[in-house]
Parts: structure tokens; C-alpha cells; sequence
């Protein structure tokens, strides 16, 4: 019985087409996230560090924001996200699906206080909090969402976890479209700044 289990759960992971190297982050919708984060703001990425925490075990890089528009919540003038993974040196640590910044970035980030900091921010869901703002070929300022290294996790019909593998970069339309969509958002949930 027992050599029977292991081997329909063998085949079962077999099935999974889950890449290794994504992270499992609970699906939401931006109009899910709005009500859910604490914080939402817009910014331009203005400094980066990577550094060991206290008990140099784990990387985590630290993007400071310029923040130029305050959708929800109550920030100043600049802010500093902690993300798990980065370089120190000759030593790199990689987390799939960690949000990624690059300096001069235009972004949109759905934040959250951790555990351990509450007057720090973490973007909500990795990189599935995270919408670049950014011109296209045309000028086009537009809103992209780079969901590779993430997979969704939600409760489907049957009441089963259904995992969905993503691994791709989201058009979510012109930037004036998307902030509309979120200021709408927060104005339905009332917590607006």
C-alpha cells in the first residue's frame, strides 16, 4: 500500500509542469492587492545595496524609491524596499521571482510591512507586486508586469489548490490606464491617502 502511495505520488509530481525555480505567490488582482496592501505607491528607483542581514546568512538588497505619487497609504518623500536576494562581493544569492529594480526605474509597487520591521516595506508577492512603468518603441508610456520566476497559487472550483506556472512579462496597457485602474481601486476600498 505504502510502495503504491509513493509511486502515484511520484508520478503525480512527474505530471506537475512546474518550473523548480518558481516561486509560489497566492493569485490575486490589482483590485485584490489594493485593498489588501497597506501601501501603494508610484516612484523612481534612485540607489540600490546589497548587504548580509544580522546573522549573515541571507543577501537582501535594498532599493531606495524617489516616490512620486502616493496611491495608498502615508510615505515620505523616499523610501527604502527590502528584497531577498542580491551580490556582496564574490557571493551572490538568487530568489525566483524577487522583484528587480534597475536605477531610473518607473515603477508601481504594492508594499507591505514585514515581520520583523514594521516602518520597513517588502513588495507584496515578489515580483508580482511590482508594475514597470516604461516608453515603448512608439513613446508609449506603458505598464508591464515581469512574472517569470513566479507561479500563482488559488483555490479552484472543486476546492482544490490549482498551481499556475506564469513565467512571462504582462502588457497591462498604457500607464495612464493601469494608475486609473488602481486609483479606482482604493477609491472603492475608501482607504485612499
Amino acid at each position: 500500500m505504502a510502495r503504491t502511495l509513493t509511486l502515484a505520488l511520484a508520478l503525480a509530481a512527474l505530471a506537475l509542469p512546474l518550473d523548480a525555480r518558481a516561486t509560489v505567490v497566492k493569485a490575486a488582482t490589482f483590485e485584490e492587492l489594493s485593498a489588501i496592501v497597506p501601501v501603494i505607491v508610484r516612484g523612481r528607483v534612485v540607489a540600490q545595496q546589497s548587504r548580509w542581514d544580522d546573522a549573515h546568512r541571507r543577501i537582501q538588497t535594498f532599493t531606495e524609491l524617489q516616490v512620486t505619487e502616493t496611491l495608498k497609504g502615508r510615505v515620505g518623500p523616499t523610501i527604502l524596499v527590502r528584497q531577498p536576494g542580491g551580490i556582496v562581493g564574490d557571493i551572490g544569492q538568487h530568489v525566483s521571482g524577487a522583484a528587480r529594480f534597475e536605477l531610473g526605474d518607473d515603477v508601481v509597487l504594492f508594499l507591505e510591512h514585514p515581520g520583523d520591521d514594521p516602518n520597513g516595506f517588502i513588495v507584496s508577492g515578489l515580483a508580482a507586486g511590482k508594475v514597470l512603468l516604461k516608453r515603448n518603441a512608439l513613446g508609449e508610456l506603458r505598464a508591464e508586469r515581469d512574472l517569470r520566476g513566479i507561479a500563482f497559487y488559488a483555490v479552484g472550483h472543486d476546492a482544490r489548490p490549482v498551481v499556475r506556472d506564469v513565467h512571462n512579462v504582462e502588457d497591462l496597457g498604457t500607464a495612464e490606464q493601469f494608475l486609473a485602474r488602481i486609483r479606482a481601486a482604493v477609491k472603492k476600498t475608501g482607504a485612499a491617502r
